[in-house]
């Protein structure tokens, strides 16, 4: 017996350290001293259930039926995001969004973190929505929302010619052919903050800025919207929205555990970086 738990003891460790490891066979209702009952799920804090031989199998299984049933037509069965539907790989080390462990800056990720955005959503509309602060300002004004204009009017803060200079300025962060001059005006237009001001939400580098899950616009693998010049300048004229429904009364509290717990087993892990950046006062353009 006690090889056998140290087993799968080496199990659950391995599976920490490299989601890829296979997951458990489904459940067999053999509930009791090794395999939890689903409800008991909801009232153990996410981050305990991991700790857990019992708990761990039986959120691993319900994870992948909830995920199956009710994530997988946006973000794929391998969980690798749909182009068409705008969604992100979530195999990847790219964390969209800020963490809340406190020692680390939000840099270390937990499945309460996975947990948090299924239950609320991404600009979803719930008070505690990721998001909810901000989202891509189009810069044409009349595609702006009713948020939008009443936030930051009617003005037109970059003129068309300008919006090009933009765009070749991000075809150069993320390493694609550009025009250098059109890239040398774009560059002081992303960072006037009376213009472009795109350095308030993606940074001075271009990286992106964890609390707000702006898109890290050196790598142009995680632009959700396109990469090439037409897609970026659509969504520089267009202004971006990407929302994601909030699951709180659509799952039982156990399911929302359970694949938050599923979804983060096959993400990758993220080398050690410094503390996540954190946003600047007050309402920036976005």
């Amino acid at each position: 017996m006690s090889t056998a738990l140290l087993a799968i003891s080496a199990y659950l460790c391995s599976a920490a350290i490299n989601p890829a490891v296979s997951e458990p066979a489904d459940l067999e209702e053999d509930y009791g001293e090794f395999t939890a009952r689903p409800e008991e799920l909801a009232s153990v804090a996410i981050n305990d259930i991991v700790k857990s031989l019992r708990l761990n199998k039986t959120a691993m299984v319900l994870g992948r039926s909830v995920y199956e049933k009710s994530c997988a037509s946006c973000h794929g069965a391998d969980l690798k995001g749909v182009a068409d539907q705008h969604t992100p790989d979530l195999t990847d080390a790219e964390w969209r969004f800020s963490g809340d462990d406190y020692q680390s800056g939000g840099v270390t990720k937990f499945p309460s973190d996975v947990e948090w955005t299924v239950r609320f959503g991404i600009r979803s509309g719930h008070a505690n929505a990721r998001g909810a602060e901000v989202s891509m300002l189009a810069y044409d004004p009349k595609f702006r929302t009713e948020e939008d204009t009443k936030d930051f009017g009617d003005k037109e803060f970059l003129t068309p010619t300008e919006i090009d200079d933009v765009v070749e300025y991000v075809l150069q962060l993320s390493r694609q052919r550009a025009d250098r001059a059109k890239a040398a005006r774009g560059k002081a237009l992303f960072h006037d903050n009376t213009k472009g001001n795109c350095v308030d939400c993606h940074g001075s580098d271009g990286s992106g800025i964890d609390t707000f899950g702006s898109s890290n616009l050196t790598k142009r693998n995680l632009y959700l919207y396109g990469s090439d010049r037409a897609s970026i300048r659509e969504s520089l004229v267009k202004g971006r929205h990407g929302k994601m429904p909030a699951f709180e009364g659509v799952l039982k509290p156990e399911e929302i555990k359970a694949v938050s717990i599923f979804v983060f087993s096959h993400a990758a892990v993220p080398p050690r970086t410094a503390p996540v950046r954190r946003a600047p006062t007050g309402k920036a353009r976005r």
